[in-house]
Formats: C-alpha cells, structure tokens, sequence
C-alpha cells in the first residue's frame, strides 16, 4: 500500500466534510457556494473548531482557539 501525503488544506477540508456530516468534498463546496455561508475551519493544528463564515474568508475568529485561523471551504478549495 502507498502512503500519500496530504497537505494541511486537504486534511483539514476532509475534517470539515467529516464535522459537517458531508459525504464527499464535492457536496461540501456545493452547499458553500449555493449557500450565504460558507463552512469554515480553524487551521491551528490540532484546533478543528468549525463556524459558517464569509464564504471568502481567511483570517476569521476561532472561537476555540482564540486566533485569527477561520478559514472558509471555498479559500481552502482554491475556489476563491
């Protein structure tokens, strides 16, 4: 078996999509871009606290951690 490597963005996009119940990426980024909110994860390592944000944020507030680490699903994607 292969180990494959996956960036700090996949994993935390695959934590999201396991938090937020969404079977797959693709259902995830849908619901981000058809809705007003964006799901959103914090990127401080071993912080995983969710939030719905501006679907182009990248610095918002954790309220977990205390810092400025809220990322949207869409930024993470490369969407936007």
């Amino acid at each position: 078996m292969s180990n494959i490597a996956l960036s700090q963005k996949a994993q935390k996009l695959m934590t999201l999509c396991d938090q937020r119940g969404f079977q797959d990426l693709d259902d995830l980024l849908l619901a981000a871009l058809l809705n007003g909110a964006s799901p959103a994860i914090c990127m401080t390592e071993g912080c995983n606290h969710t939030a719905d944000m501006e679907p182009d944020q990248d610095q918002g507030f954790c309220e977990a951690c205390g810092g400025q680490t809220v990322v949207s699903a869409l930024v993470l994607a490369g969407l936007i």
